[in-house]
């Protein structure tokens, strides 16, 4: 009716003049010389003809008949496409048959709901085999278009689990390579909010019990994002805590039909014999029928053959919880194999000593090595020779192979059956030729903090356990363990670290000793990885008997004992001992020098720790001096270029600020700001440290307006990226709170105190941060009107600072100062000048007489001194802080000299 209306809308009002000229001269004619037919009827056949001509003009030439065209179709949409990151799913099963139920049992379950789907064996069988993760292949492929990001990972392995999510942080652009714990949380609150994917499907493969996973498994939040979990496990206890999909070995119908698809001359009682002989187990099925394909043998033979061979697979087996004529499949294809390539069997057998998870066909490339045993050596080297082996292996079923990915995986009860079939001597030839490919990897790229060589070391993770290497047979395989242990370590992925050292500490103290130089160093990473998750009393425990073990049994020159010293001043410096920190790495230092030479990294490493400790004890000048020393040997080294080079920069601008050298601070910093976060990420730790002091410094020089938006940026990536809790979230809250005391004093005051809090449930009451964090709050306190409150944090911090830093400490002189302020305010002006010329004097012994904070203490002294400062040595110290003001350009201060303001020094520790 559209149309009809559209085609004649032009004729319709063509005519329209003419039928009003007819029916005028209608009423002309009968008002004048009454009814004429022949004159009406002319001026109606003008206007039938008008329309018809009109509607014909209107009408497509290439109409034949004036019809009413039918409603011609939208162009259709184009076809969905594959998903915008599709990551590690395995190819699709060629020979996929059935599971109609199952896969729409999957699509029943309502995409975006927080619980996921679990698919399990049924009850009634608890195989693997049952063709679980062929399902959620299956699945993943057929639904591809419905996704924006679709993703496989193994779940087997923390470590796997943990280096997926740096794959998909990766493709989210929000990856962190210094903390697997934050690339877990960023990738799971992003795939929450649907930024940057809306739609998304994550498939765990193989999950083991609910509570190691659970902390990995997202969830969707819709109407933002619509996504998907997708889990296969064989532990059925995922029933209570996702929606639980049983699945059962095929229908015998569907069993007909997969040996058809793949044989199909097999009659259908023979069919129908094989799969009630194999009880319907897709895999035990997939294997048999390319055995048939392969070989050429009937049905009735080939279950003659198998009923053989059940009770001798039966016997080299007996853990198996699969039925005796399963387990014989494989035997009966590899003794085919054997007789036809008997190269591709060896190969067999040693992808079956590697773990469980895809074997990298890269790691057949080390097969060079030496320490192979000629047989392997001979195979490996020859790369015709090993495709041709791959290519019988692919034939028989007998491995997955995914050749986007360059894998080769063996499914567990292929491997259970391969390694049964081999003898004990034979079995650890096997075991250690594979742990010497993972070893010459390993080897092949030693610079484990270079990016370009990760993923070499990734093809090594998914085996260290399973080859046997955390036991550490040998040197050469401890070392592969303690190299890819500082890999993960570097990697940020310090669960790992810490769960492998831990392992192979308690291997090596039992073979080894606990005295031997490899338990001990491997004690030491182990002690690292701890501190780095924040269990820094375990760490500094585990530390102090390792090191007097080490000097024991090693001597104090030995590299384990200086490795194990370096550890644990560094235990003893986030605990806030910091003389006794320094004491230790000094020694450290000392005997770095004499073992390895004044040049050696071993060396320059200590030199490192120990300007750390001397900017915690406040000689920030003899930091600056160490610190130059070494950006000018890493320019002649290096050249401008790394993060080393931004780093030691950053130290640089640290002691500068520190030192009162605020612009000299800020011109450093602004010339490296930008580069560093282009380089390493605007959430590595130094680039966080960067805006940290870039912070303090101008809140020192009195820009506050831009000192404010960039602590306020600061502290949002501190939260987001490590938490409320983390330190360097607390370093930069207080810092933020400094900043914005002028302009915002309630929202100050506020952050200071929750900081505060903090400090103390997590430090404790006589750790530097929190004695800091007292000094902060209370001069937040006095600009808001809270005397009282002030005058208790500050009467805390004095002694508290004296005890544990010294009296000379600069934090100490911030303390008393305050304390003089407080003073004053009670009205004890006496008590006030005398604490406040005391922080003056000792400032400028420690700190030198131009320094900032010697200045203030001395706006604040002649403040309370009041008509009294007009007299004697006051009045000469007016005149020369007046002087020394207006030299350096402190306006900030100056301004506070000329009002009779307070001026507050913040406490801003440097970081550990």
């Amino acid at each position: 009716m559209t149309r009809l209306s559209r085609h004649l809308r032009k004729p319709l009002l063509v005519g329209t003049l003419p039928v009003l000229v007819a029916v005028g001269g209608w009423l002309t004619n009968v008002l004048t010389s009454g009814w004429d037919p022949w004159l009406f009827g002319g001026l109606v056949a003008i206007v039938a003809v008008t329309v018809v001509l009109t509607v014909a003009a209107d009408r497509p030439a290439t109409d034949p008949q004036l019809t009413v065209a039918p409603t011609p179709e939208p162009p259709p949409e184009p076809a969905p496409g594959p998903p915008a990151v599709w990551l590690d799913v395995p190819p699709r099963g060629l020979h996929f048959t059935g599971r109609g139920d199952l896969l729409a049992a999957l699509d029943r379950q309502p995409i975006g709901s927080h619980t996921a789907t679990v698919l399990v064996p049924h009850a009634l069988h608890g195989l693997g085999g049952v063709g679980k993760t062929q399902l959620a292949i299956e699945y993943a492929h057929r639904h591809q278009s419905s996704f924006d990001l679709v993703a496989w990972i193994p779940a087997e392995q923390q470590a796997l689990l943990r280096s997926s999510f740096q794959r998909i942080a990766a493709a989210m652009g929000i990856a962190d390579p210094d903390s697997s714990d934050r690339t877990v949380a960023r990738v799971r609150d992003g795939l929450r909010r649907g930024v940057p994917f809306r739609r998304w499907l994550i498939v765990f493969d193989n999950a083991e019990s609910p509570a190691a996973l659970r902390r990995y498994v997202p969830e969707a939040a819709p109407p933002a994002s619509t996504g998907r979990v997708i889990i296969t496990s064989r532990d059925r206890t995922w029933s209570s805590y996702a929606e639980a999909v049983e699945v059962e070995v095929l229908s015998r119908a569907e069993s007909v039909a997969l040996v058809h698809r793949r044989n199909p001359g097999v009659i259908e009682r023979d069919a129908l014999r094989l799969a009630e002989q194999l009880g319907d187990l897709p895999l035990a099925l997939e294997q048999a029928s390319a055995w048939l394909d392969a070989s050429g043998t009937r049905v009735g033979d080939y279950l003659r053959i198998l009923a053989d061979r059940t009770t001798d697979l039966l016997g080299a087996n007996q853990a198996t919880d699969y039925p005796m004529s399963v387990a014989a499949t494989w035997g009966v294809t590899l003794d085919r194999l054997s007789g036809t390539d008997p190269v591709a069997v060896r190969l067999l057998e040693l992808a079956a000593f590697f773990g469980p998870e895809p074997v990298d066909r890269r790691l057949f490339a080390f097969g060079a090595d030496d320490d192979l045993p000629p047989e392997t050596r001979d195979l490996l080297a020859d790369p015709l020779r090993l495709d041709q082996a791959l290519a019988s292996i692919g034939r028989l079923s007998l491995a997955r192979f995914d050749a986007e990915r360059g894998t080769v995986q063996l499914h567990r009860l292929v491997r259970t059956t391969v390694r049964a079939r081999v003898g004990e001597e034979r079995q650890e030839l096997l075991r250690t030729s594979a742990q010497v490919l993972l070893a010459a990897a390993d080897a092949s790229v030693p610079d484990w903090a270079d990016p370009a060589t990760w993923p070499v070391h990734a093809m090594v993770t998914p085996h260290l356990r399973f080859t046997g290497c955390l036991a550490g047979p040998g040197h050469r395989i401890r070392q592969l363990v303690l190299h890819h242990l500082g890999y993960l370590e570097f990697r940020g992925d310090l669960h790992s670290s810490r769960q492998f050292a831990e392992e192979a500490w308690g291997l090596w103290t039992e073979s080894l000793g606990p005295g031997h130089e490899d338990t001990l160093t491997v004690a030491v990473v182990l002690a690292n990885a701890a501190r780095s998750l924040g269990d820094t009393r375990y760490a500094k425990q585990l530390l102090e008997e390792i090191l007097g073990r080490a000097r024991r049994r090693l001597g104090n020159a030995h590299r384990t004992t200086l490795y194990a010293a370096n550890s644990y001043g560094a235990s003893l410096r986030i605990a806030g001992v910091y003389r006794g920190a320094y004491q230790i790495d000094l020694r450290t230092l000392e005997d770095s020098r004499r073992t390895f030479g004044p040049s050696s990294a071993e060396t320059m490493r200590n030199v490192n720790n120990l300007v750390v400790n001397l900017r915690m004890l406040g000689r920030f000048a003899e930091a600056l001096t160490r610190d130059r020393e070494n950006l000018a040997r890493e320019e002649e080294l290096v050249g401008a270029r790394g993060p080393d080079y931004v780093v030691i920069r950053l130290n640089c601008a640290i002691d500068l600020y520190h030192l009162g050298r605020y612009r000299d601070c800020l011109r450093m910093l602004d010339d490296d700001a930008a580069a560093a976060e282009a380089q390493i990420g605007p959430t590595h730790i130094f680039v966080l440290l960067t805006m940290r002091t870039q912070v303090a410094a101008l809140t020192a020089q009195g820009d506050s307006e831009a000192a404010i938006p960039l602590a306020r940026r600061a502290l949002t990536r501190c939260r987001d990226d490590r938490g409320d809790h983390h330190p360097l979230t607390l370093a930069m809250a207080m810092t933020a709170a400094n900043a914005l005391r002028e302009r915002h004093p309630a929202e100050a005051l506020a952050l200071s105190r929750d900081t505060l809090a903090a400090h103390r449930e997590i430090d404790g009451d006589g750790h530097p941060a929190t004695i800091a964090a007292l000094i902060n709050t209370a001069a937040t306190e006095r600009h808001t009107g809270d005397h009282r409150s002030a005058a208790a944090h500050d009467d805390e911090a004095v002694p508290a600072a004296a005890r544990v830093l010294g009296a000379d400490h600069w934090v100490s002189l911030c303390a008393v100062a305050g304390q003089g302020v407080d003073h004053h305010v009670a009205g004890d002006r006496p008590s006030a000048v005398r604490l406040l010329r005391q922080a003056h004097e000792r400032a400028a012994a420690v700190q030198g007489p131009e320094h900032p904070f010697t200045l203030g203490y001395a706006v604040n002294l002649l403040h309370a001194a009041g008509r009294s400062a007009d007299a004697g040595d006051l009045r000469a110290l007016r005149a020369a802080t007046r002087d020394r003001l207006t030299r350096t350009g402190d306006t900030l201060l100056l301004r506070k000299l000329r009002r009779r303001e307070w001026a507050e020094c913040p406490v801003e520790l440097p970081p550990y």
